[in-house]
C-alpha cells in the first residue's frame, strides 16, 4: 500500500464526547506536492526527460552513421602485447584495399615512420590469434592472415645468416597477400629507411629507395 499523496480522496472517522458514535466525513487531501510527485508530474519535467531521450538517441544515431562512413576498425590487444600495450588494427576483408599489404604501401610507412603499421603482428602473436578466432590447433602457415584474421604478420628479427645483405639488424614483414597462404614477399628492414624486398622467401633481394622530398 502506498502513503498518501496530495489529491487523494480521504475518510475521517472522528468520536465526540457528547456523541454515541464515529462521525465519518470525506474530504481531499490538500497541502503541497512532496519533490518526488512535482517530479513525476510536471509538465516541464516530463517534457525535458523526452528532450533528453531523444537527444542521446540522436547522438547514437549519428555515431553509427559515422562509424559506417568512416569505415572505423575494431582493435584488438592481446595479452603479450599488455606491458607494451601494442595494439593490432584489424584489416577490412575487402578486395579493393590490396594497397594496405602493398610492399610500397608497407617500405613508405617504414621509412616514415621507422616501425610497421599497427595491423602487423608477430609470428607468436599470429598463432594466437588464429587459435583463439577459430578454435583450431595451429598447424602450419597455410592460410591468408589478413583475409582469416584482419591482420598481417611482421616485426620478428630476421638474422640474415647467409650473409646476403649488409650487416644490420634487420626485422621482417609479410607483404603483397593476393593468395591463399603468407606468400612468399617479403620486405626485410632495419632502421634508417634501410628496405629490401625478395620475393623468393630470401633467396634473392632488391633495395627499395624513396626519393625525399625538397
Amino acid at each position: 500500500m502506498r502513503p498518501p499523496k496530495v489529491g487523494d480522496t480521504i475518510i475521517i472517522c472522528s468520536f465526540g464526547k457528547t456523541e454515541k458514535g464515529a462521525r465519518i466525513e470525506k474530504g481531499i487531501l490538500e497541502g503541497v506536492a512532496s519533490r518526488e510527485e512535482q517530479a513525476t508530474s510536471s509538465p516541464v519535467r516530463k517534457n525535458y526527460r523526452k528532450a533528453k531521450k531523444s537527444k542521446i538517441a540522436v547522438i547514437v544515431a549519428i555515431c553509427i552513421a559515422l562509424a559506417f562512413a568512416f569505415d572505423i576498425y575494431v582493435v584488438y590487444t592481446t595479452p603479450e602485447d599488455a606491458p607494451r600495450n601494442k595494439k593490432a588494427c584489424l584489416l577490412k576483408e575487402n578486395p579493393a584495399e590490396k594497397e594496405y599489404s602493398s610492399r610500397l604501401h608497407v617500405a613508405k610507412y617504414i621509412c616514415d615512420n621507422d616501425h610497421l603499421p599497427v595491423y602487423y603482428v608477430t609470428k607468436s602473436e599470429g598463432i594466437k590469434l588464429y587459435e583463439q578466432k577459430t578454435g583450431k590447433t595451429f598447424v602450419k602457415w597455410n592460410f591468408n592472415p589478413h583475409t582469416t584474421l584482419g591482420v598481417m604478420i611482421g616485426g620478428d628479427y630476421f638474422d640474415n645468416r647467409e650473409g646476403r645483405l649488409p650487416p644490420a639488424y634487420y626485422y621482417e614483414a609479410d607483404v603483397d597477400y593476393f593468395g591463399d597462404n603468407r606468400g612468399t614477399n617479403r620486405l626485410v628492414y632495419s632502421s634508417g629507411c634501410n628496405i629490401y624486398y625478395t620475393t623468393d622467401h630470401y633467396k634473392t633481394f632488391s633495395k627499395i629507395v624513396f626519393e625525399k622530398q625538397p
